[in-house]
């Protein structure tokens, strides 16, 4: 089989096209053209139509060909849309761009969405791409240079796997030939809130060779303010269709724990003149910042007892848990259930069990094991903010009172932040039938195989009894609100800023608050994401009288990677004893500092401290500080 370069989720543009010489276009908005086949499972039609007669399609344009395969199991829905023969005898090389839209609907490797490719007429065929199923629409380029000088056809081809899916969809497939320089600037890759203050800020990006020549060298040029920087980077080797990460070798210094805007440019691929430069500049936002803030991914997921695939969740859960503890949030949000938190459940608008919300940002997605570690792969970049949250429960109200903090790393204007706490139960367990979970991992049912969350799904029956049922992480108050109580965080806030909240919830004497946690959620009102987030599990309070009085003391340096030091204040003499907690709630360190008054600095290694989030709770008397270090 020939070499074949692919850029997935490639953009290209109308105008880019247009400049090329376009050898076949076909966007099926007067149906199927007569020089194109098609086996009868496929159709070209209006796609909001064609949605409804056959399995949800995301919107795209007006008409578009899709192969069906929710008729049934047993309706074989293999099939094929195959182009006229295209001559390439008289070009150097060409490519072939369309869009698709496939869902794995068995979620196993049974079904199939392939791109082909015959040079003898349709006798033989070739395999260019078998596509990975998505959510949403997708944009492809396949490179086809190899096949220069041969008469090609093209073939977009859908195997059902024996089982009941969903199908494949394309639109707006074109095969063009490309100029001989041309580049194209994809997109910045600056963490923005990653540059300390006075370190070298990296000033990176992605570009694709869209010339027919190998790319080799450009020139690239970033400008912030009255600063700017222009170098030709070397030592490329993109091929057409490829793509490569730059570096510019002359760092940007942030000087302040402000925000600044970046522009980033490219031009002369290979020391020639671009031949499109209308996608050669980019521009982003890099901040200094005081401190790197430690990032926690949340995973709401969607799940109910009546849910058959919902053990899936079970498992990928258990192994986030597991295998990410320091970067982890799982919140179990049941639906239909007797486990059902209304608010959460009508908030988080998933269609699909199990489905879930990451971050508030990629939502409605899948859910395994694989998927959750690309997700938390996806959005473990530094945030803005800390987030600080400690738990106290009064045995004798059942009241917990939840101290939650959000503190800067840097300048941000304009903003609206907002607080919410969501407490969760963990080792749930109920006799009623409403609490056995209906599993098609069984033998008794799809029989596929599925271990983890402590079982083995496929020897279980269908349904698990409640009697072996444990549910964790499941939610059960949200504290202000899904959407977060505004004005605690003010439109602009400046580096080493923090902001303080007091949430209370009592606990139902049928709940377990050894079990439950407090999550706090730093939310975005203006997208809705998640910024940030911190959990705790409830410390039982010994003296209701404790005051809250986190001004009295200041932790230094942080982040740190050794010492840090510990500035206490105090008008009168005071006992003074320290308690250090890790991630997940358990005292890793104590210390008696003694009796104190004034201004006193107390040093504390880290050194056997693990790299991670801690709490230091520095008790003073009947007063209290609660702050948050992350060690490195």
């Amino acid at each position: 089989m020939r070499a074949i370069l692919l850029l997935f989720s490639f953009l290209m543009s109308l105008s880019v096209l247009s400049a090329q010489e376009v050898l076949l276009e076909v966007d099926f908005e007067d149906g199927l053209p007569a020089e194109m086949t098609a086996d009868p499972v496929w159709s070209v039609g209006n796609a909001s139509q064609l949605s409804s007669q056959f399995f949800p399609i995301p919107a795209n344009t007006n008409f578009i060909a899709v192969n069906d395969d929710d008729a049934g199991p047993n309706v074989d829905s293999d099939g094929r849309v195959v182009s006229p023969a295209i001559d390439l005898s008289m070009v150097e090389g060409a490519s072939l761009s369309f869009e698709a839209f496939f869902v794995n609907g068995d979620y196993d490797a049974d079904e199939e969405a392939k791109v082909l490719l015959s040079t003898d007429g349709g006798a033989n065929w070739e395999e260019l791409l078998n596509m990975d199923g998505s959510a949403e629409w997708q944009e492809f380029l396949l490179p086809l240079n190899d096949y220069a000088g041969d008469t090609v056809q093209i073939a977009f081809e859908y195997l059902d796997g024996g089982g009941w899916n969903y199908g494949m969809a394309v639109d707006n497939i074109v095969l063009f030939v490309p100029a001989r320089n041309e580049v194209e600037l994809n997109n910045l890759t600056i963490n923005r809130f990653e540059n300390l203050v006075g370190e070298d800020a990296s000033i990176s990006g992605v570009v694709t060779n869209l010339g027919f020549e190998t790319l080799t060298s450009l020139d690239v040029t970033w400008t912030v303010g009255a600063e700017s920087s222009t170098e030709t980077i070397e030592g490329f080797d993109l091929g057409y269709g490829e793509s490569g990460e730059f570096v510019h070798p002359v760092p940007f210094v942030p000087g302040e724990a402000v925000t600044y805007d970046v522009a980033v440019s490219i031009a002369n691929p290979n020391g020639e003149m671009d031949s499109d430069s209308t996608n050669n500049e980019a521009e982003a936002l890099l901040s200094g910042v005081s401190f790197r803030p430690f990032k926690k991914v949340v995973f709401e997921e969607g799940t109910g007892t009546w849910c058959g695939w919902c053990p899936r969740g079970f498992v990928a859960m258990a192994d986030m848990k597991e295998n990410y503890p320091d970067k982890f949030i799982g919140i179990a949000v049941h639906n239909g259930d007797p486990m059902v938190l209304a608010e959460h459940d009508n908030n988080i608008g998933l269609t699909g069990y199990p489905g879930a919300n990451v971050d508030r940002v990629l939502n409605g997605v899948g859910v395994s094991t694989a998927l959750f570690e690309q997700f938390i792969g996806i959005l473990d970049v530094t945030p803005p903010i800390q987030a600080g949250v400690s738990a106290e429960f009064n045995a004798e109200s059942r009241e917990v009172t939840v101290n939650a903090s959000a503190e800067f790393a840097t300048r941000i204007e304009g903003i609206d932040y907002r607080m919410s706490v969501v407490i969760t139960e963990d080792s749930v367990v109920g006799t009623t039938s409403g609490y056995a979970q209906v599993n098609f991992y069984s033998s008794q049912t799809a029989n596929i195989p599925l271990v983890g969350a402590g079982l083995d799904w496929q020897a279980e029956p269908d349904p698990v009894p409640a009697s072996t049922m444990v549910y964790n992480e499941t939610s059960r108050a949200i504290l202000g609100g899904y959407d977060g109580v505004p004005g605690i965080i003010p439109a602009n806030v400046e580096a080493g800023d923090v902001f303080e909240e007091t949430f209370t919830y009592t606990v139902p004497e049928n709940y377990s608050w050894e079990h439950m946690h407090a999550v706090l959620l730093i939310l975005d009102n203006e997208t809705g994401a998640i910024l940030n987030a911190e959990t705790t599990t409830f410390d039982l309070a010994v003296n209701t009288k404790e005051v809250y009085a986190n001004e009295l003391v200041q932790v230094y340096p942080n982040p740190t990677q050794g010492d840090v030091n510990i500035g206490i204040s105090l008008d009168e003499l005071t006992e003074v004893q320290l308690e250090v907690y890790n991630a997940v709630g358990q005292i890793v360190a104590t210390r008696d500092l003694g009796d104190l008054m004034g201004e006193v600095t107390i040093p504390f290694d880290t050194k056997d401290l693990s790299a991670g989030v801690y709490s230091f709770r520095i008790n003073m008397g009947e007063r209290l500080a609660v702050k948050r270090v992350v060690v490195e």
